[in-house]
């Protein structure tokens, strides 16, 4: 672990925070750029680790490959709902099948339908 002096950053105009090519970078309480190699897990991931990584990764692929006018619906979800995390987020915690009757409190609260447009959430694993 090594501290940097953090004014060769400021003069780029930028402030560094996590991986960066095979190093990570934080900022400790007294304002100091801290630098160490990363490190790599020596285990495999288990099926199940693996497995939630697949999953927020087809979440993100759905929101991708939905149609401009639902991604649009699903923000302005989160508006109308007066709540505070974003449409993008309701979507994500709908898509991964957390608590889909929350959706729909929330659909009936904004007088919006969005489930429909989107499809059924992801199916989760038996085992």
């Amino acid at each position: 672990m090594k501290q940097i002096n953090a004014a060769i950053w400021r003069l780029l105009g930028t402030r560094i925070n996590g991986d960066v090519g095979p190093y990570t970078f934080y900022w400790n309480k007294r304002s100091r750029l801290v630098m160490f190699l990363k490190t790599w897990p020596k285990d495999p991931a288990t099926w199940w680790q693996t497995h939630n990584r697949n999953r927020w990764r087809h979440a993100g692929e759905r929101w991708r490959s939905l149609d401009q006018q639902t991604r649009d619906d699903w923000l302005e979800l989160g508006r109308r709902a007066n709540l505070t995390i974003s449409g993008y987020n309701l979507f994500i915690f709908y898509i991964t099948g957390h608590d889909v009757d929350a959706i729909k409190t929330v659909q009936r609260i904004a007088k919006m339908d969005v489930i429909t447009a989107t499809g059924p959430p992801l199916p989760w694993p038996d085992t």
